[in-house]
């Protein structure tokens, strides 16, 4: 999933998005990159009947940022006047 690919490190709004995420939707997360990481570290690739098709992804985590993003807006007309 495409989602999986968003660093929390690096952006908070995706660290405070995943804060909001339902416990079952951020573990299934973990266990894809966990999974990746182990594949990666094992030199193997993952079985093509087990990849994530196109009109399956979801995008999770889009909703999330969308509220956090207006609410950031929220906050600085707030502090703006």
């Amino acid at each position: 999933m495409k989602d999986d690919l968003m660093n929390d490190q690096r952006h908070p709004d995706v660290a405070e998005a995943l804060r909001r995420l339902p416990q079952e939707v951020l573990d299934q997360r973990n266990f894809r990159i966990i999974r990746a990481m182990q594949l990666s570290a094992c030199h193997r690739i993952l079985p093509k009947e087990q990849w994530t098709k196109y009109e399956e992804d979801v995008d999770y985590l889009t909703p999330y940022l969308d509220e956090i993003e207006k609410e950031n807006e929220e906050k600085a007309r707030w502090e703006a006047s």
